[in-house]
């Protein structure tokens, strides 16, 4: 991706294993007029998410967040918590992680997407130990200013089915698989 070298950024296990190129599957990725709203059920992901102390201190830090309680594993010990506390927006990289590139939901990986808004409503935090899976949906979509919009509900679970967090991703998307292709190819501006 332009020459960028993030691997040297790189300091937790799941930052070595995951991709950072999203064109490289960007064929295999849902586009907005694929998206299936007949089904009511909800969608696995495609893997589950460990959830690691330096997962947690690394996304604090990669988010310029320097809160001890988010990044000092020994700090957090002794705090009213007793342990770390994740970071509001932790979620996104599990779902990142869980969504895949290869089922349903990869859209949320498509190049040209833009982020409009989302809606996030945590019901406890993430804690260090715990395997989370996700389980999502189409929420809804619509066409504004010849913009291409769609959002997913995501519920994250832990590994005994306790509901943790609701996440509504709202993104801005190429229409067809044939727009994503313009993209890749640099044509940008693409409208109805």
């Amino acid at each position: 991706m332009g020459g960028i070298n993030f691997e040297r950024f790189f300091e937790t296990e799941k930052q070595r294993i995951f991709g950072t190129d999203f064109f490289a599957d960007a064929e295999d990725y849902e586009a907005w007029d694929e998206i299936d709203f007949e089904s009511e059920e909800d969608i696995p992901g495609e893997q589950t998410f460990e959830v690691k102390a330096e997962d947690m201190t690394f996304y604090a830090a990669g988010v310029l967040d320097d809160n001890p309680l988010m990044t000092d594993e020994e700090y957090a010990k002794n705090s009213p918590y007793g342990e770390l506390f994740p970071h509001p927006i932790f979620l996104t990289q599990i779902a990142f992680w869980c969504i895949g590139v290869k089922g349903r939901g990869n859209w949320i990986r498509t190049p040209g997407a833009r982020n409009p808004g989302q809606d996030i409503e945590i019901y406890e935090p993430f804690r260090v130990g715990e395997t989370i899976h996700i389980k999502m949906r189409p929420h809804d979509r619509w066409i504004k200013r010849k913009k291409y919009y769609l959002n997913y509900k995501i519920d994250f679970y832990n590994q005994d089915n306790v509901k943790k967090a609701t996440w509504i991703v709202e993104l801005i998307l190429p229409k067809s698989k044939e727009d994503i292709r313009k993209f890749l190819q640099g044509i940008r501006g693409v409208e109805v």
